[in-house]
């Protein structure tokens, strides 16, 4: 089971996704909610350092991660308004 917290008025799952990070002493911590209101949100930490994380440091990673996704332009956590999903 991953971590949960609530945050922003909604609640979040905490995974760490497979290592697409082109550093090999990182990995890559994905924020989802579990409605599916809210684009994701990732943010790379030390690897290893995200079974350790307790409720504080999670909080203080989500108010870190980036969402992901861009609009047509390539913007970050702008998402086009005809996109599906």
């Amino acid at each position: 089971m991953w971590s949960k917290f609530e945050a922003d008025g909604c609640t979040w799952e905490v995974r760490v996704v497979a290592n697409e990070s082109e550093d090999p002493g990182t990995e890559i911590l994905e924020f989802r909610p579990e409605e599916a209101t809210r684009p994701p949100r990732r943010l790379a930490v030390e690897r290893g350092v995200a079974g350790s994380m307790n409720d504080s440091a999670l909080h203080a990673a989500y108010r870190q991660a980036r969402p992901i996704g861009a609009d047509f332009y390539g913007r970050p956590g702008k998402r086009m308004s005809d996109g599906v999903g």
